[in-house]
């Protein structure tokens, strides 16, 4: 056996909790130290481990990235690669922190016993233009769409507990004792082993909850107290912030999840929001030069560039851009 390959099995047994306290004292003293000396912006890999451990652990970890990859919308159209050289490791170490290694130091802080009056929970980010894949202790997959925070539980392992701003698509793991709860803004949405998407930008007068498979239900406030409603696949949850309503509209399951893959999709989405995703998507400034119209969106762009998604929205929706460098004026 290769030893990338006995690193793997110790990342795969430490996931599981079947790591030995050896196995797992050297996966932790590596990714402390690594970020030690982030922190410090000192690139030198001299020091802990030895450097055959070093590469050791390297290899495991750059097969881990391989198959999570952080993804970055500027550079889509361009090939992903990885610096073959170990002592390059400072160009991919927030990779391994924000993608296959987040599961190692989340799992480690599940570990402790949190103040339950006041809980801390890990918040791992994304920035304008950026999509990431994030795994959870539980094997659960989030992505993770631009501008968004996903807040952890700390003791995750017996409370699958989440907070929400911005969107989020989910794929989670069924665990019949442990509930997985994601809370955003007014609404928490309760799984039930299922894959759903949730967008909830704190900025945006709507929230919307879709149900791609499996089962959920959904409890937010609404003005005569909290309202509950189970969705189905294909469903959509449109919840207005300002009324406290709740409507359910009919949506495909395949088009719940294909930002995922650099997609832009609106289905019944307000003018306003719809705009404040472009914002995000790629990573514009944009300010509103009249009121907007009372409209909404339906429309589905394949990667498409700003300027041809500007376009598209000139000639549907009367819309009116000029951009100056980054900032994007609308009328």
């Amino acid at each position: 056996m290769q030893p990338e390959e006995q690193i793997r099995e110790i990342l795969e047994r430490y996931k599981r909790g079947q790591a030995s306290p050896q196995e797992i004292a050297l996966l932790e003293k590596w990714y402390e130290r690594i970020i030690g000396k982030e922190e410090e912006g000192d690139q030198d890999t001299a020091g802990i481990l030895s450097a055959s451990d070093e590469d050791r652990l390297a290899g495991a970890l750059r097969m881990v990235i391989d198959a999570q990859p952080a993804r970055d919308f500027r550079a889509a159209r361009r090939p992903f690669l990885l610096r073959p050289s170990w002592r390059s490791a400072a160009v991919w170490i927030g990779l391994i922190v924000l993608g296959g290694w987040s599961f190692i130091q989340l799992h480690k802080r599940s570990q402790r016993s949190p103040d339950p009056q006041q809980v801390a929970f890990n918040e791992i980010t994304t920035g304008y233009e950026q999509l990431r894949k994030i795994i959870l202790p539980d094997s659960s997959v989030v992505w993770l769409n631009s501008a968004t925070h996903l807040s952890v539980h700390p003791d995750f392992a017996r409370h699958r507990e989440l907070k929400l701003k911005g969107e989020a698509f989910f794929e989670v793991r069924h665990d019949a004792n442990h509930p997985f709860v994601v809370q955003a803004g007014n609404a928490s949405t309760v799984v039930f082993g299922t894959a759903f998407n949730i967008s909830a930008y704190p900025a945006a007068g709507q929230l919307r909850i879709s149900l791609q498979s499996g089962r959920i239900g959904v409890r937010y406030d609404s003005k005569t107290g909290k309202t509950e409603k189970m969705l189905s696949p294909g469903q959509l949850l449109i919840y207005d912030k300002e009324s406290g309503t709740g409507e359910i509209e009919q949506q495909s399951p395949g088009e719940m999840d294909v930002w995922t893959v650099g997609r832009l999709v609106f289905y019944k989405t307000p003018l306003k929001e719809a705009l404040a995703q472009i914002e995000a998507r790629y990573g514009l400034h944009i300010i509103y030069d009249d009121v907007l119209k009372n409209q909404t969106i339906t429309a589905r762009f394949e990667n498409t560039a700003l300027e041809k998604v500007l376009e598209h929205l000139s000639f549907g929706w009367d819309l009116h851009f000029s951009r100056q460098n980054d900032t994007l004026h609308v009328r």
